[in-house]
């Protein structure tokens, strides 16, 4: 069963308004504070883990309902999940590491990087790939789909633009599989090898990838969907190095929560990305969207002139969905990962920082 394309959650914003009510009751129940949280989550059912912590401190970490229909098979706070389109903000650290080094430039152009580029595609630039503004449409197969980088590219070069380089958001996971190439064209690495040393290593990220780390067997998630157990996404079509070009450098890494909250400290830390560099990573190079107030570089920002800034992406497939938010002005990190695709997921960050941020 193929994937619907991962994609950010074109209904987030929508659902941050919208409270996280309690299933078993006619009456809306909010969260306020850790231990309603908990009562909600088993409420209704929901499967996967959330992780809250704030700076160093953890504050929130529990799991919830089945990985897989083993006796045994339920989900844990190291479960392995697909992280979704939250793929891209890592791939985004991998440009930026690029220039940090002065391997390129955001300002560089497809043609810097690939053969045949037509007219219409030749001056789209690196930073308009990040930002989804190349005017390439959002995808041209599916996640699991066999395709050569000949044919992707090929594809990609022979589709019509949908918008005017540069002029409008409209959010691309072939922009981000260009992006995943230039990594490899710029550094000589597998799209893959280059985070794994550049990124996942240096914050210590020994359970994050597409198949460099050594899974166990029941360490990675099943996918779920209406109650129905299907394939863990590494089961899946995936070529000898990982996913296919229509999800590599997109989505589908595999990580777990504790991984993704290591992240975040890294991020605050400036452990992989310089201070100038990380201020260049979550600033917001463009707008408007229909997603976000702004996007930066692999990650939606809103409030970014307030002390409550946030950076935030979401990811979903059939089967998965997840969202991080990080508040990096008051060290909160909020981490979502759940093996069965329900719109209330996205509630739940909103509801976490609404109590957070009153306190």
């Amino acid at each position: 069963m193929k994937k619907i394309k991962t994609i950010v959650l074109l209904l987030t914003l929508s659902f941050l308004s919208t409270n996280f009510s309690c299933s078993t009751s006619d009456d809306e129940v909010k969260i306020e504070d850790l231990d309603s949280l908990d009562t909600e989550l088993i409420a209704r059912d929901f499967t996967g883990v959330v992780l809250v912590a704030q700076n160093d401190d953890i504050l929130f970490n529990k799991a919830y309902g089945r990985k897989n229909s083993q006796e045994n098979g339920f989900n844990d706070i190291n479960t392995v999940f697909d992280m979704g389109s939250i793929t891209k903000q890592f791939t985004a650290a991998g440009i930026l590491k690029l220039e940090m080094q002065n391997e390129l430039s955001i300002d560089n152009y497809l043609s810097n990087y690939f053969d045949a580029v037509p007219n219409d595609k030749e001056n789209i630039t690196i930073h308009q790939l990040l930002t989804h503004s190349s005017g390439l449409l959002g995808g041209i197969g599916g996640d699991y789909d066999t395709i050569t980088e000949e044919e992707f590219l090929e594809q990609v070069f022979n589709s019509a633009l949908i918008s005017p380089v540069g002029e409008q958001f409209n959010y691309s996971n072939v922009g981000y599989s260009l992006l995943g190439l230039i990594i490899e064209r710029t550094s000589g690495m597998d799209y893959e090898s280059f985070l794994n040393s550049q990124i996942f290593q240096p914050s210590n990220m020994y359970h994050t990838g597409y198949i460099i780390p050594d899974w166990q067997q029941d360490e990675v998630a099943n996918g779920y969907l209406n109650g129905v157990e299907n394939n863990k996404p590494n089961e899946e079509n995936w070529s000898d190095n990982g996913p296919y070009l229509n999800l590599k450098g997109n989505g589908g890494i595999l990580t777990r929560a504790n991984d993704l909250l290591l992240w975040s400290q890294s991020i605050m830390n400036n452990t992989v990305l310089d201070e100038a560099t990380t201020s260049k990573y979550l600033f917001p190079h463009f707008q408007p969207t229909n997603l976000y107030d702004s996007y930066g570089y692999g990650w939606g920002i809103e409030n970014n002139d307030s002390e409550n800034k946030l950076v935030l992406h979401g990811g979903t497939t059939d089967f998965f969905a997840s969202d991080m938010w990080i508040y990096p002005n008051k060290g909160i990190t909020i981490i979502i990962l759940s093996n069965e695709l329900e719109e209330f997921v996205y509630t739940i960050a909103g509801e976490i920082s609404d109590f957070l941020l009153a306190e």
